[in-house]
């Protein structure tokens, strides 16, 4: 029996043109999406250091009260400090006890390297904006942290980090039962972010 011969044209079609088109841009806006690197943490942070913090390599910090400049009465000074401490820790220095601090402070005795520390971080918070907080989970913040030499804290700045951000808490509000504790975390992130650009203590035996 005879069969015909069919053949398939070597010309493609303009619907074939079109689907080879849409193919290539999806395939490229894929493997624009997988190149795509998060954000560094830190990034936000105009910071500077000295070379008096790798001389020093200090290991005993004291955390600061945190200096409120808002104006206003609603900032978590107490966790913005336990923040900054918990910060300092994973960045491998050892902040004192604040109560030991305190006591300290209250008594009007203490001055910097009195506690045999080696360096004093002070913190201070110039904005705190939380008009967005309720509507769209947004904190927009404005700091400036300092670690200074507890020799010489008039003259003696080891490294200092400033950030003027917003951070954007939506995606996580749900997780928290209560303001507190979303503000908590806020903490925890605006420390995080600042100590990201404190060079971090080595490990070795040395230190």
């Amino acid at each position: 029996m005879f069969h015909p011969i069919v053949r398939m044209s070597s010309n493609p079609t303009r619907g074939s043109l079109r689907f080879a088109f849409v193919a290539s841009i999806a395939c490229a806006a894929v493997l624009a999406a997988c190149s795509e690197l998060p954000r560094r943490r830190g990034q936000a942070v105009e910071s500077t250091s000295t070379p008096k913090l790798d001389q020093q390599k200090p290991v005993d910090v004291v955390v600061a009260p945190v200096e409120n400049e808002t104006g206003r009465k609603d900032v978590p000074l107490a966790a913005m400090r336990e923040a900054f401490e918990k910060g300092l820790v994973r960045r491998r220095y050892s902040p004192l006890a604040t109560e030991y601090v305190d006591r300290r402070v209250v008594d009007a005795s203490y001055t910097p390297g009195s506690l045999h520390e080696e360096a004093v971080l002070q913190v201070t918070i110039e904005t705190w904006d939380v008009s967005l907080l309720e509507t769209r989970g947004a904190l927009i913040v404005k700091a400036h942290a300092r670690l200074l030499d507890a020799k010489d804290p008039t003259n003696g700045q080891l490294w200092s980090g400033a950030i003027d951000h917003r951070f954007d808490l939506d995606a996580t509000r749900e997780h928290y039962s209560t303001k507190a504790a979303m503000l908590q975390q806020a903490c925890e992130r605006i420390a995080d972010e600042i100590l990201a650009a404190l060079p971090a203590r080595s490990a070795g035996p040395a230190n």
